[in-house]
């Protein structure tokens, strides 16, 4: 993040290639870093002897790691490219996993399981040569690691020290309620929750998805331009809002029947489930919204004490109502969490919130009642058409304003350069 933040702030090509030579080089310093620890770690778990090989090829997985470049097309805003080599590796790994991985294991002998890191080892190694090749024309060579002097690498951590505890704390607020239902539940009750929430789950990986496209073009107008900035965040807030509120309102709606399509009787527990986390989660995205724009603004540990505040607040959450309420009351602790989260963010981020954002939420309000009237008026249909139908109709309403939003976004942003 601190990396794509910063490349989109460079003009020339040779301040790109140091920057990104400088980055590989601290990258391999912290992977020969966490190899050493590795080693030294590894012998002393117990489970470490039972394979030793398999634990070292994922201990390995360290070393493609240094070499993703991935990050530099972000920043240079070539997310096309970087579709291309994330596509393609996936593809690889996918294909030799499904095809090759029985005649691999009768032709080396090791056992298939020892061979999915090794496969997944090469196929991240493609994915660097997929993106390496448009970047070393970009900059005119390819990018090795470089050395440079002290104090540049500690800016550098210390300006990503907040962005990792807030990334991983991020994960425990992803993560902490199947946790909690592990250890304070049965299988059968965890296994309910988690059939929801991998379909809700769906909308963070859009959200990161989003982000990634989203990042370099709000850290180019927070250097240079409060007002542009202040521009941008509300145009992209309000297309973020057009997304989630009618998927929130959807889920809610129509929770019950897509549960009983992909699950059948199996997961009675789930509907309910689905429809508090599709509201939690849509809370949760927004919520990121806020917290990754201090990320483009260089206000970082801003976003820290927030974070951990909500990812307590869902743990404990949890903690209390999931003995009681069972895996409804570990969607009730994400909710709490969530919505803290994104109240708290909103708060901090309050100066950058427009007036004239009320007319976009307003839009999306109409449209959003029009989508919720078309499911309720096709009750009886097949769920897939229902969603397909309700669907259409809100992207043909939004269409326009959608698009009077763009326009009138791009004129501002160019008056503002002016």
């Amino acid at each position: 993040s601190l990396g794509i933040r910063e490349m989109a702030r460079l003009d020339r090509t040779a301040a790109v290639l140091r920057y990104a030579q400088i980055h590989q080089g601290m990258l391999c310093v912290q992977a020969i870093a966490v190899g050493a620890v590795g080693l030294i770690l590894l012998p002393q778990l117990p489970f470490y002897h039972q394979d030793q090989t398999l634990f070292l090829l994922y201990l390995a997985m360290i070393v493609p790691q240094v070499f993703m470049q991935d990050w530099i097309g972000l920043g240079l805003e070539r997310a096309t490219w970087v579709g291309i080599a994330r596509i393609g590796s996936s593809l690889v790994y996918a294909l030799l996993i499904l095809f090759a991985l029985r005649p691999l294991a009768d032709l080396t002998g090791w056992p298939p399981y020892r061979l999915v890191p090794a496969i997944l080892i090469v196929a991240f190694i493609g994915g660097n040569f997929l993106i390496a090749i448009p970047v070393t024309r970009w900059l005119g060579r390819p990018v090795g690691p470089r050395f440079a002097a002290p104090q540049e690498w500690r800016r550098r951590w210390r300006e990503t020290a907040p962005i990792g505890a807030s990334t991983v704390t991020l994960r425990v607020l992803f993560s902490i309620d199947i946790v909690v239902l592990g250890m304070l539940a049965s299988p059968a009750v965890a296994g309910g929750y988690a059939a929801a929430a991998k379909v809700v789950f769906l909308f963070v990986i859009a959200m990161e998805v989003l982000w990634k496209a989203l990042l370099p073009r709000l850290s180019r107008l927070a250097g240079k331009s409060r007002t542009g900035f202040r521009r941008g965040f509300n145009f992209y807030l309000a297309l973020v809002l057009a997304g989630l509120v009618p998927a929130a309102v959807a889920g809610v709606l129509l929770g019950p029947e897509l549960m009983s399509l992909l699950y059948g009787d199996r997961f009675p527990t789930a509907s309910r489930v689905f429809q508090v986390l599709a509201v939690s989660y849509s809370l949760l995205s927004v919520g990121w919204f806020f917290g990754n724009a201090l990320i483009a603004q260089d206000r970082q540990a801003e976003y820290f004490p927030p974070l951990f505040v909500s990812a307590m607040v869902a743990l404990i959450g949890c903690l209390v109502l999931v003995p009681r309420f069972g895996s409804l009351g570990a969607s009730f602790g994400m909710l709490g969490g969530h919505t803290l989260l994104l109240v708290s963010l909103g708060v901090v981020s309050r100066r950058q919130l427009s007036g004239a954002l009320w007319r976009p939420l307003a839009t999306i309000a109409a449209a959003t009642v029009l989508l919720a009237g078309v499911i309720w008026m096709t009750a009886g249909w097949h769920p897939l058409a229902r969603i397909a139908l309700a669907a259409s109709v809100y992207v043909a309403v939004m269409a326009l304003p959608v698009r009077r939003w763009s326009v009138r976004f791009s004129e501002r942003i160019v008056s503002t350069a002016r």
